[in-house]
């Protein structure tokens, strides 16, 4: 157990190296292309995203999970989910490259023929690397992962800048997505010593594909769901406007998929391990959640408090039409980390089947307020996708609860003493004055907020504070007096 126990920290140290030094990247990157480009290139590519996003899940087809979760693998699983992905792979580019005149008519958007035909190399290059990232994955090796993805999105942005500099506009965005994944699966070779045969198991088939079919379903609902967004805003409304929403959900994604991406990859290897042991899979749950919480709360309510300046500084006067989508998706942000932790839950215990049937419900529920909220237009489409986040929370950790008995009050109370702090700060910030365009104004708010929360979070005695202390003295050991305080 102390084996998994540091093999786990030394994961989380590697997959946050990884997501977090990957997020400056792209985010240095955005910043750049931002300022090049115009709001209209990134919603031509926000209109093909969900295009990508269901051949990709196809492609993936919980392989990848499965492939992690099972406790016995062999030569005959790899193989087969190799070949199998790679099919599947041309097989959807050969259908995205015909339909590109079509998805170009849809959106009245000429542009789209050769960009759909581009970005669809994404998961063409990403099947070639599934079976590698699983086995990295399995054997917790969160080190070479963390290598592979930076130097991607290295030469990715070299890629993309340089297209965006020679007038390549909207092309310079596709590139970049696909260099991503070309130079991800190159490196994936490299660090991975593993080499497929050419063997095609019907047994390995069935077997990964009984588990791996239901997060298929489950994956391909929430990736429609999580783009329908795009579909909508991009068909009804014009490019611009999709322009404003995409780069506002994707500065809010930045710091919440980079938190959840760190703990999330290891998290469900570490308690895939421990799925028989009931008291100490609660356990880690736990306090994942409340250390989650702790750092996610006020992550996005203080990225919400500080939009105004924020876009101003760094995207440039031309993208703050932006800011009250982003700051909206911020509150729905501040609950993502909580979903997919709770149903990794369901994932670790291998119940991919209860999974599917909560992806329906609240696919179900979504499509509702797609409904309703169109009517008020893009902000209505916003509202609705958070009140759907809250009420999403409440399905899932209802359900993974059941499974390892901890129930929705219980978890609640876990993360309440986070989410009070975090409103305490936002409303701090707001004192300071949240529309200004100072950035030392700004840096000082930063740095205040930090202070205050953590100071606060003390004084109140706030569990996960606790948690932290203990993770990082498992990582090195703190000086005693650190350790009396709490």
């Amino acid at each position: 157990m102390d084996n998994l126990k540091k093999a786990s920290i030394k994961g989380v140290l590697w997959s946050g190296i990884e997501r977090f030094g990957t997020q400056i990247i792209l985010f240095i990157t955005q910043v750049v292309l931002a300022r090049l480009l115009t709001p209209k290139e990134f919603g031509l590519i926000g209109m093909i995203t969900i295009f990508i996003a269901i051949s990709t899940s196809f492609v993936n087809s919980g392989f990848g999970t499965a492939l992690i979760q099972k406790k016995d693998v062999n030569k005959d699983d790899f193989s087969t989910v190799f070949i199998y992905s790679i099919v599947v792979a041309l097989l959807f580019y050969l259908i995205l490259y015909l339909s590109a005149p079509w998805i170009a008519s849809f959106f009245d958007q000429l542009e789209l023929i050769g960009l759909t035909r581009v970005i669809g190399f994404t998961f063409v290059f990403a099947s070639l690397g599934l079976v590698h990232n699983s086995i990295l994955q399995r054997e917790m090796n969160f080190k070479s992962i963390s290598k592979i993805t930076v130097f991607a999105n290295v030469f990715a942005s070299i890629v993309g800048i340089t297209i965006a500099l020679i007038g390549g506009k909207a092309y310079a965005l596709a590139f970049q997505i696909v260099s991503i994944q070309l130079f991800r699966t190159l490196f994936l070779w490299i660090y991975c010593l593993w080499r497929p045969q050419w063997i095609f198991s019907t047994k390995s088939f069935k077997e990964l594909f009984r588990f791996g079919s239901r997060l298929l379903f489950s994956g391909l609902l929430d990736q429609i769901f999580q783009n329908i967004y795009l579909l909508v805003i991009g068909k009804y409304f014009s490019a611009v406007d999709l322009g404003y929403y995409s780069q506002a959900k994707k500065f809010q994604e930045v710091p919440v998929a980079s938190l959840a991406g760190v703990v999330g990859s290891v998290s469900f290897s570490a308690m895939s391990k421990i799925q028989d042991n009931e008291e100490k899979l609660r356990s880690t749950f736990r306090s994942l959640l409340r250390i989650l919480s702790f750092v996610n709360f006020p992550l996005m309510l203080g990225l919400a408090a500080v939009a105004h300046p924020l876009f101003f500084s760094i995207l440039g006067e031309k993208w703050l039409d932006a800011v009250p989508y982003f700051q909206l998706l911020c509150i729905s942000g501040m609950l993502y980390t909580l979903h997919t932790t709770n149903l990794s839950i369901l994932n670790v215990k291998g119940r991919s089947d209860l999974f599917l049937r909560l992806e329906v419900i609240k696919k179900v529920i979504t499509t509702i307020a797609i409904i309703i909220g169109f009517y008020w237009g893009i902000m209505g489409l916003v509202i609705g996708r958070v009140i759907c986040s809250f009420i999403a929370y409440f399905i899932n950790c209802y359900y993974s609860g059941r499974i390892i008995g901890f129930s929705f009050y219980s978890q609640v109370k876990d993360i309440a003493l986070s989410f009070i702090s975090s409103i305490f700060m936002f409303l701090l910030i707001y004192a300071f004055g949240a529309i200004h365009t100072s950035i030392l104004l700004l840096s000082v708010q930063i740095v205040v907020a930090i202070l205050f929360y953590l100071v606060f979070s003390f004084f109140i005695r706030n569990q996960a504070l606790v948690d932290i202390v203990k993770l990082l003295n498992e990582i090195k050991p703190l000086p005693l007096w650190v350790i009396r305080k709490f």
